[in-house]
């Protein structure tokens, strides 16, 4: 017969078996759930890391951008059940003085990268452009070239076009900060005319032109494209954005289907446009900053506020043209320099006078344009 001591151990014994058969079949189950969600995490984030580094020093891969994409992909849905675990806990930290002050911290500091980046302000700006720079010492060189095509979709004359970038494509080193330095390549417009000069469709133009990006560097807060950069093209085009300025702003979509990145070298851009002409001129309009030279200095213009305002102007923008003859069967035309732009911008005049212009000239080694009435 069992004592009483016996039995009390007995259904002491029992009821600790009974939590623990509980939690064999329970606990580890749902931590082995976390375990799989924070592990892959951690894996998702490695290649989010690893890809994004690689995109933001080496050349466009669309291999790399596809691999980045879906380990983003990965992560967002492993996010969704880490967060549906641990929310209740995350909204309780919340909910104390220091994670309140956590939380607009980091709401604050993810409002001012995002406007510091739309509005190309510095230190986000020079990141981004060091990356730019980074891609183009490593990628860029002579015999390869980027191909950029533009208006998808639509239906006309197709028109290639050959840039090769010449000895001044590219800036001298400039300073950055910290010892750093960069260079800056070209902006750049191609449109259509009739032989009368009036202006038909744009073909290309370079991106920060198209989103009102390429602004000053002396005044970050500026959030108009600098109108001394392709002001033929701005004129021809004659469009007034609600600044009253010619040259695209920051909240332009119209030119989104004829634009892309700078590119950092030699391009070709393919396009589709719709012109019922059988003669025309395909234009070119190109400017880069910090040109100066013997005749263009940094004072030569004290009182023109764009021109030494920015200290970046230099050189005037230089224009291209092609005469294009459907009928004559040639197979190709190459651009040829007719003139220049204003000096800051101020007009939209071209100047056939090249006096003073000398390695502006030598931005491109050719252009040259190829256009067919065929699919």
């Amino acid at each position: 017969m069992n004592s009483a001591s016996d039995i009390n151990a007995s259904q002491f014994a029992s009821k600790k078996e009974v939590p623990a058969a509980v939690t064999n079949k329970s606990v580890p189950k749902k931590a082995n759930k976390r375990s799989w969600v924070s592990i892959n995490l951690m894996v998702s984030l490695i290649g989010m890391v690893v890809t994004g580094i690689i995109s933001y020093g080496f050349a466009y891969s669309e291999t790399v951008a596809g691999i980045h994409t879906w380990f983003g992909i990965a992560f967002i849905f492993l996010m969704v059940f880490h967060l549906r675990n641990n929310l209740k806990t995350l909204l309780n930290y919340i909910r104390q003085n220091k994670g309140k002050h956590l939380t607009v911290l980091g709401v604050t500091a993810s409002l001012v990268i995002v406007i510091g980046v739309m509005l190309s302000l510095p230190p986000f700006s020079n990141v981004l452009e060091l990356g730019k720079n980074l891609r183009k010492s490593i990628t860029v060189e002579e015999g390869t070239f980027q191909t950029l095509t533009t208006n998808v979709g639509d239906e006309g004359l197709t028109i290639e076009i050959e840039l090769r970038k010449g000895l001044h494509y590219e800036s001298d080193p400039q300073p950055l900060l910290l010892g750093l330095t960069y260079t800056s390549v070209p902006q750049v417009a191609f449109w259509l005319e009739d032989l009368d000069g009036q202006y038909i469709s744009t073909i290309y133009v370079t991106q920060k032109i198209s989103n009102g990006s390429f602004v000053s560097t002396e005044d970050i807060f500026n959030t108009v494209s600098r109108p001394e950069s392709l002001p033929y093209w701005a004129h021809q085009r004659g469009v007034n954005y609600t600044d009253g300025s010619l040259m695209p702003s920051t909240t332009n979509t119209d030119l989104d289907g004829v634009t892309g990145a700078t590119p950092l070298g030699n391009y070709d851009v393919r396009s589709k446009v719709n012109a019922d002409l059988r003669q025309f001129k395909v234009m070119m309009e190109i400017n880069r900053s910090y040109d100066f030279n013997d005749f263009y200095t940094k004072d030569k213009y004290p009182d023109d506020a764009i021109y030494s305002g920015s200290g970046s102007s230099g050189q005037p923008s230089v224009i291209y043209a092609a005469h294009i003859n459907l009928d004559d069967n040639q197979q190709a035309y190459f651009m040829q320099a007719v003139g220049h732009g204003h000096h800051s911008g101020a007009d939209g005049m071209l100047y056939e006078d090249m006096t003073g212009i000398d390695t502006a000239l030598e931005l491109v080694k050719r252009v040259v344009v190829q256009v067919s009435a065929t699919p």
